[in-house]
């Protein structure tokens, strides 16, 4: 009768309310590029698809972290504790701030070597890795070229826009052994803190992330001015060297190797370790519950 008249129309309303809100809401597939693969001998079909929007992301973050990492450099050098003080602040900082700002667009990455551990340990698909490294590098190059822009060169104090380069009372093996080490220490920090499902960090994941930054720029900075980051060594000394400063200060290029050998074996290192503190899934379980098997 009349009452099962009112609940069919009650029904049809919060339909139509759910369609509208459905239309309305943004389509979290956007800014998405799908490539698709067929392969007709083994019958398979494989979609990949890549999220530009993070690549994007990725892309500003690495500019805007070259410009106030690099940019503290250029402007207070870096010869001096006060100054390596205030350099390693920025960068850790920049990064905080920009963790935060872009994790949920990308991840908060912007680190090449940050990107090549997530996928090697199964975190991030391998085909968006290489949309977030080829990000990353752009947005390095663009960082620099406003940096020079900003700098003249008689401003800047580092005379390489920042570059890294090998102090040579250490050498380059001394060296690579600390980017070995200081990019361990972040990446392991990302694993634990901000990947691991056992992670308590919450919303404290980037401060996290920064403040490794941070201490590992205390560490390294007088080594051969602190990277653990491929792609923030990449720009700088690309452009200061093609700037053609009468006051260039060279060896960004020729040590650049160690900037991304370095990097890339303690990001691999720490996603190795990561696998192997993967929890088990019955963690945490009273040994009541669980089967008995250990994994």
């Amino acid at each position: 009768g009349s009452s099962l008249f009112w609940v069919n129309r009650v029904f049809e309303k919060r339909d139509r309310c759910a369609r509208s809100r459905e239309l309305a809401a943004p389509d979290p597939t956007m800014g998405m590029l799908r490539f698709q693969t067929v392969d007709w001998n083994e019958e398979r079909e494989e979609r990949y698809v890549l999220d530009v929007k993070a690549g994007l992301a990725e892309m500003i973050a690495m500019a805007l972290f070259v410009i106030m990492g690099c940019g503290a450099a250029c402007g207070y050098g870096a010869s001096d504790a006060e100054a390596r003080l205030v350099v390693a602040f920025a960068f850790g900082m920049s990064i905080l701030v920009l963790a935060y700002a872009v994790t949920h667009l990308s991840g908060g990455h912007i680190n090449g070597a940050v990107t090549f551990s997530l996928v090697l340990g199964g975190a991030l698909p391998w085909y968006q890795g290489v949309m977030h490294l080829v990000m990353q590098l752009l947005g390095s190059l663009l960082g620099a070229g406003i940096l020079a822009a900003i700098f003249p060169c008689g401003m800047d104090e580092t005379g390489n826009l920042g570059s890294n380069v090998v102090n040579a009372d250490y050498g380059q093996g001394r060296a690579l052994l600390g980017e070995v080490v200081g990019t361990f220490l972040l990446c392991t920090v990302v694993w634990q803190v901000a990947v691991s499902p056992l992670s308590r960090a919450g919303p404290n994941v980037a401060s996290a992330i920064g403040f490794a930054v941070f201490i590992a720029h205390i560490f390294l900075l007088p080594i051969d001015g602190c990277s653990i980051n491929p792609t923030r060594s990449f720009g700088p000394p690309i452009v200061a060297h093609f700037r053609g400063c009468a006051d260039y200060t060279e060896g960004g290029l020729q040590d650049m190797w160690v900037m991304w050998v370095g990097p890339l074996i303690g990001a691999a290192f720490a996603a190795g370790l990561a696998r192997y503190f993967k929890p088990s899934k019955n963690f945490g379980q009273p040994l009541s519950d669980s089967s008995g098997d250990i994994e």
